[in-house]
């Protein structure tokens, strides 16, 4: 991949990186208890899905409409890759060392709903407690359960990735 496709694909990586920063920024200053919202995920996943795709159709464009399944797929997962990092780095900054009591609140918000839903679904009481003993033991916000969300993030989005690096390719 040429140099300035890279270089293309790293400014969209940040430019969506520092988006999703502040999508947290606001979501964290409206109400913390949104971060356990569904619809907070869509926040996230949108933007990256649509700056990553722009980031493949930028990539094709500066090549005259060539590019193979390599290039296409790198333009994505390179976009990607620096977003997430950015958000997570982020989220270090203010979970870890700006307000560490959000993200206790966070936490206790994540096991409140996890409790709901394994209750709805009937789940035996000895499970439950099982279930909430291992929350508790495994913060939300850990360094450790931070970067395995990163991890999570990258290995979605490879699996995304991959279709439309073949949709896009063109020899």
């Amino acid at each position: 991949m040429e140099t300035n496709l890279k270089k293309n694909t790293i400014d969209l990586g940040v430019k969506l990186g520092t988006i999703l920063f502040v999508v947290t920024a606001v979501i964290y200053i409206i109400d913390i208890k949104l971060f356990t919202n569904f619809s907070t995920m869509l926040a996230y996943m949108i933007p990256a899905l649509a700056f990553s795709i722009y980031s493949v159709f930028s990539a094709r464009k500066l090549q005259n409409q060539i590019i193979s399944f390599k290039e296409a797929f790198i333009a994505y997962f390179l976009c990607i890759a620096i977003g997430y990092l950015i958000v997570t780095m982020g989220n270090i900054a203010l979970f870890k060392f700006i307000d560490p009591g959000a993200a206790d609140l966070i936490h206790e918000e994540i096991m409140i709903a996890s409790k709901e839903m394994l209750e709805n679904f009937g789940t035996p009481s000895d499970v439950i407690s099982a279930t909430m003993d291992e929350m508790q033991n495994n913060h939300s916000f850990s360094y450790t359960a931070i970067f395995q969300n990163y991890a999570n993030a990258l290995l979605r989005n490879a699996i995304f990735g991959l279709i439309i690096a073949a949709i896009f390719k063109k020899s």
